[in-house]
This record gives C-alpha cells, structure tokens and sequence, in this order.
C-alpha cells in the first residue's frame, strides 16, 4: 500500500519535471510583470497622473515587493511543506490583484491596489528558487538560467501582448483579461507542484527548526563576506534594471514618438532576449566559474546602455536594446547562483529573499531619484546613462568579490569564504 501511494508522489520529484513546471510558471508570473510597464503610460494618461505620482506608484511596488522578500525568506524555509501551496496561491492573488488595479478609478486606490501587486512576483521566487538550489547541486547555474528562462519568454510576450491589447482595449479591460489565463495555471501549479518541498517527508528535522534558529542562520549567513558583497553588487544592478524597466516606455513613447505597439515590441528586446543568453551563460559559469561569466557581461550591459540614447530612433536601436536584453535578467540569476554556493542547505529562501529584499526596499525609494534625474538631466533619456553608471559600479564590487575557487562551485560546503 505505501508503495502504491509513494509512486504519483515520486513521478512529481523528478527534477526535469520540477524545473519545467516552475520554469512555466515563472514565465507567466513575467508575462504579467514586465506587460504591466508597457500599461503604465496609459494608465498615467487615463488618471492624469503627474511624473511623481507615476513613481510613488512603481516605488509602492517595489518597496512591497522588497519588504515580501525580507520577511518572506524565512517564512519560506520553515514551511517547506506548503511551498506547493505558496506557488499557487501566487498564480490566484495574481490574477485578482491586476483586476483590482483595473477596477481603480482614481490614484488613491490604485495606490492601495498597487500594494497587493507585488506580492505574488515576490513570493514566487522564494520557494522556486529555493527547490531548484537542492535539486540541481551539481548545475546549480543552469537550473537556476532555465528558471530564467522560463521567465524571459514571459518577458518577451508580456510587453508584446500589452502593447497588441492596447491597441484594441483601454488599459482596464487589458488587466481584466490577464485574470483568465492565471486562474487557469493556478490549477495546473496545484497539480504540477504540490509536493515541491516534501522530498524526505513533511514535517522533518528541516520544518521543526524553531523561529530563533531560523533568524540565527539569517544573520550568520548576512555577516559572510561574499554573501554581502553579492547582495551589495545585485543590488546595485537591480537599481539599473529597474530604472530602464521603469521608464523606457516612456521614452519610447513620449520622446521618441512610438505607439503602444511598437514600445512593447522594443520594451520586449529589453527584458526578453535571456531567452537566448541565460542557460548559456548558466552552462558557462557552472563550468568556468561565476566571476569568469558576471564580471565581462556586466561590462558589456553598461557599454550597451550607455549607447541606447546616441541611437536615436534609427534602425540600431532595437540592435542595441537587444544587446541589453542579453543581460538583463540573465547576470542576476547568476548572482542568485553564485549566493546560493555559499549559503547552507536550510537557508536558500531566506538568501534569496535578502537578495530581492534589499533590492526591493531601496529600489522603492529609487523612482523618486529618477524622477529628479528625468525632470533635470535631460529627460527620460537620461535614465539609461543613470543606468549604465549602477551596472559600472556593480561590474566593479564583482570584481572585487572572494568568490568560492573554480571549478568546484557545486555546493555551499565547498565555496567558503
């Protein structure tokens, strides 16, 4: 009898089955997050939204995302049982809180509802990430790449899908349809990944740790060296991601004249092209190391960044901005790697969550630095050379890192500090 009711159990353990259900499941979680900026001019335009206003709105969104992460982390790795449930309750509270933002007919309560939007985006990492970093010991990189992956292709059509809808539809109507198809993988997360997390048994010695060991363990793990140094370097990359993510649509439409259409097809080489570059830049940093991969790719995004604006609206520009998809997400999945070599086997959510964390919480005050930049160093254009200037100083803190020596970067026991 028990064998019988161990084998569905055991058929949804395999890893390749795992890593493709997350991976599906981050790329939808993406379709909606990076089609969500491609909306945010028409929503400015329909609410007669000031520069401001648009950035309390995206600090409100990442500060919430930020603050998820950091008590999230810990939350996560203690109930490592219900991480299935987590993953789907990510997938429902998607699909209501974008209804919710179309339903706002004014700017306080699309502030309130702004809140709520970042909460599932945020989530989902912990425990995806977390599962992957166990499964995949040996090729940590590439697992945590195609996770990436997964996400890319929502990078890619999100923007796309946006900027088609918004030809036909008002913004509104564009979220509500984005309510459908979540509900719908919701059921399929639930079926996929209910058991992700139970691998041993639930309730083992790993879900019986107490709360004061759990902090113990973060604050041990905050105190490592190259831990900090990572999350210092991933932060600073994030401030330029999110900067670019934040305002490009703006620039593509107000001052280079673009429709809603072709921004979400340039908005998509942005975010989008890790499709091709993120599991061969996970195969090569498994392989050749973490710093041999994140050092030159972060000094090439800087390089392309600062020529996005010198391009003007010829046809080089959608060249350049897919040269800095390349490296958009990919470096920063790396990186995520790179924490998890260092950090022990109980504390992977909780890496993951100060990693975004920390980028959420300061990058919530960042929309208001930008809006002084845009307002008085020549406008949305200038965002990228801001932009260019984090991923240079980022570049340079990798540099710097202790990382774990090459070739074994496999697992936390070997990459000491």
């Amino acid at each position: 009898m028990e064998k019988v009711l161990a084998a569905p159990l055991d058929r949804k353990q395999n890893r390749g089955f795992i890593l493709g259900s997350l991976s599906l499941g981050h790329g939808f979680s993406h379709l909606y997050d990076q089609g969500f900026p491609v909306l945010m001019p028409a929503i400015a335009s329909a609410l007669g939204l000031s520069n401001f206003q648009v950035a309390s709105l995206l600090g409100i969104r990442q500060a919430g995302f930020g603050v998820v992460n950091l008590g999230g982390g810990v939350f996560v790795d203690m109930v490592q049982n219900q991480w299935g449930l987590i993953l789907t309750g990510c997938m429902i509270w998607a699909a209501v809180s974008y209804m919710a933002v179309g339903a706002s007919p004014n700017y306080p309560l699309l502030a309130v509802s702004m809140i709520f939007i970042s909460i599932p985006g945020a989530l989902w990492h912990l425990p995806a990430t977390a599962a992957l970093s166990r499964r995949f010991p040996d090729r940590r990189g590439f697992a945590i790449s195609i996770h990436g992956f997964g996400s890319n292709i929502g990078n890619v059509l999100g923007p796309l899908m946006a900027g088609a809808l918004l030809t036909a539809l008002i913004y509104k109507w564009v979220l509500f349809v984005y309510a459908a198809p979540a509900l719908v993988l919701a059921l399929f997360v639930w079926w996929s990944l209910k058991d992700v997390g139970r691998e041993g048994g639930a309730g083992g010695a790993v879900e019986r740790r107490e709360l004061g060991a759990r902090l113990l363990d973060a604050l041990v793990m905050a105190r490592n060296p190259v831990v900090l140094g990572l999350v210092l370097a991933a932060t600073l990359r994030g401030l330029a991601l999110n900067s670019m993510f934040h305002w490009a649509p703006f620039y593509l439409e107000d001052e280079l004249g673009m429709g809603p259409l072709g921004a979400g097809v340039h908005y998509a080489l942005l975010t989008g092209m890790g499709i091709a570059s993120a599991p061969v830049l996970g195969l090569l940093s498994d392989r050749f190391g973490r710093k041999v991969v994140l050092a030159p790719g972060l000094l090439c995004a800087m390089a392309l960044t600062l020529v996005v604006v010198s391009t003007g609206d010829s046809v080089l520009l959608p060249v350049v901005l897919a040269g800095v998809g390349l490296f958009s997400f990919a470096l920063h999945q790396l990186m995520q790697a790179a924490v998890l070599n260092v950090v022990g086997r109980v504390t992977e959510a909780t890496a993951i969550g100060l990693i975004f964390g920390l980028n959420g919480v300061i990058g919530g005050a960042s929309p208001f630095l930008e809006t002084v930049i845009i307002n008085h160093f020549g406008g949305y254009s200038s965002i990228f050379y801001y932009a260019g200037i984090m991923t240079a100083v980022a570049a340079a803190v990798v540099m710097i890192i202790p990382f774990a020596p090459h070739p074994d970067e496999s697992g936390p026991e070997t990459a000491r500090v």
